[in-house]
């Protein structure tokens, strides 16, 4: 445990002074509920209302908030990525990596921290989520209905691995490039493949294979809050019959991105 801590200190030293960190992790604190509200703007103001209700309902309100806000900011997670990517580039461009497997570190030490530090990220980031739903919802709630609705933060957990899925995805990419910009670069690209192929394959070849490719599956976890039974009045009971298999595919891609991360950086030259 006293190792542990260390390591983590050491990590801290690495950052504490570093100001895009600092930025970066300023830019995802404040971008979060941000976008959102621009959304509970636009959802209030800009669409028709029938008897004094929004055509949308009510999708900042308790319960429904839950899946609101960490839906809309999943549509962020370039964000955390890019920082993830950034710091992690950086220490194999200032051979930081190099030195603290020459002060004693084992190769399995030194990734087990990377990975802990991602998990911790997305901890944070997920904490903005719930703090971001909690004012959206006591702040749009209507009267006589006080119940924050804890039965559906199960998006919040949702919402966690979606976010763990794309950081180790960026993980991955800035372990193989090392190069900041070009892992960037790859994963941005990657991420605009495979919406192009999950967009062909269930427009045109109504394949059902593209729901569990490695962003989609994590993307379906979250289903769109606004107003579904009209935009996709049966697509809540086809969610709720693939959920288990959904949450179960990304636990396995979970799984098998740490397992590739270990193994390469083992492996990899120094």
């Amino acid at each position: 445990m006293n190792g542990f801590c260390h390591t983590l200190r050491i990590e801290w030293l690495k950052v504490k002074y570093y100001r895009s960190f600092w930025i970066l992790l300023g830019i995802i604190a404040v971008c979060i509920p941000a976008f959102n509200y621009v959304i509970y703007d636009i959802t209030n103001n800009s669409f028709p209302k029938v008897n004094g209700q929004n055509i949308l309902g009510n999708p900042f309100s308790f319960p429904n908030v839950w899946k609101t806000v960490p839906y809309n900011a999943g549509l962020l997670l370039f964000i955390p990525a890019i920082l993830i990517i950034t710091l992690l580039t950086n220490e194999f461009s200032f051979r930081t990596h190099r030195q603290n497997i020459i002060d004693g570190w084992s190769r399995n030490r030194f990734i087990s921290i990377k990975i802990m530090e991602t998990i911790m990220l997305s901890l944070f980031v997920t904490g903005i989520v719930v703090l971001t739903c909690l004012y959206f919802g006591f702040h749009s709630q209507q009267k006589g209905n006080a119940s924050p609705g804890w039965q559906q933060f199960r998006f919040i957990v949702f919402f966690f691995i979606e976010m763990l899925s794309y950081s180790m995805i960026a993980v991955i990419m800035a372990m193989i490039i090392r190069r900041a910009g070009l892992a960037m670069g790859i994963f941005f690209l990657y991420m605009i493949v495979e919406q192009f192929v999950v967009v062909l394959g269930r427009n045109k070849y109504k394949a059902t294979w593209i729901n569990y490719l490695p962003e989609e599956v994590t993307d379906n976890l979250i289903p769109q809050p606004f107003a579904p039974r009209m935009i996709a009045p049966d697509h809540t009971a086809f969610w709720e019959q693939h959920l288990p298999g959904y949450i179960t595919i990304g636990i396995i891609y979970l799984i098998l991105y740490i397992l590739y991360v270990s193994w390469r950086f083992r492996k990899n030259d120094l």
